[in-house]
C-alpha cells in the first residue's frame, strides 16, 4: 500500500506504506531549514522511529535534544513527550511506525487539507484527542 503524500508542514511529509487499525506505517521525511515542532504526546500509542538517512533531531521531556543518524531508532512509548525535526543541512527520511493506529492516519490527512487555519487546527485537536496532545502529560 501507498498513498499520496501527506504534507504536515512545510519541511515534513508523509507516505503512508501499511494501515491496519493495530498498526500504522509511514515513511517520514524532513527538508532542510524547519524548526522544531511544538511537544506533543499520544494517551495510548507506541511509536518506533528509524532513521533511514541523514539525520533526525529529537526532543523527549525535558532533557537536552538528540540526533539519531542513519540506522539508529527510538521507542516512544505512551504518554512520553516528545518532537522530531531535522536541524541539520541535509535531508532526512525515516521509518515510523505507530501501534495501534486509531484515527491517526486520518488526522494527518486532515492536517494536510487544513492547513494553517486555527478554527480547523482547534477542531483537530478536539476530534484526536485519543490521537494526539500537545504539551507534556499531567501526573
Amino acid at each position: 500500500m501507498s498513498s499520496a503524500p501527506i504534507r504536515l508542514s512545510p519541511a515534513q511529509t508523509l507516505v503512508i506504506t501499511a494501515s491496519t487499525p493495530e498498526r500504522l506505517e509511514i515513511e517520514a521525511t524532513w527538508t532542510t531549514g524547519g524548526g522544531p515542532p511544538p511537544m506533543h504526546w499520544h494517551p495510548i500509542q507506541h511509536e518506533h522511529f528509524e532513521v533511514l538517512s541523514g539525520e533526525l533531531t529529537v526532543g523527549l521531556g525535558d532533557a537536552a535534544p538528540r540526533l539519531l543518524k542513519a540506522g539508529e531508532t527510538l521507542d516512544v512509548p505512551p504518554r512520553t513527550a516528545h518532537r522530531m525535526w531535522n536541524a541539520g543541512d541535509q535531508g532526512c527520511t525515516a521509518r515510523w511506525v505507530v501501534t495501534p493506529a486509531l484515527r491517526t492516519a486520518e488526522m494527518f490527512r486532515a492536517i494536510d487539507r487544513s492547513g494553517s487555519r486555527l478554527g480547523t487546527a482547534a477542531r483537530l485537536l478536539i476530534s484526536h484527542r485519543a490521537e494526539f496532545r500537545f504539551g507534556a502529560p499531567r501526573g
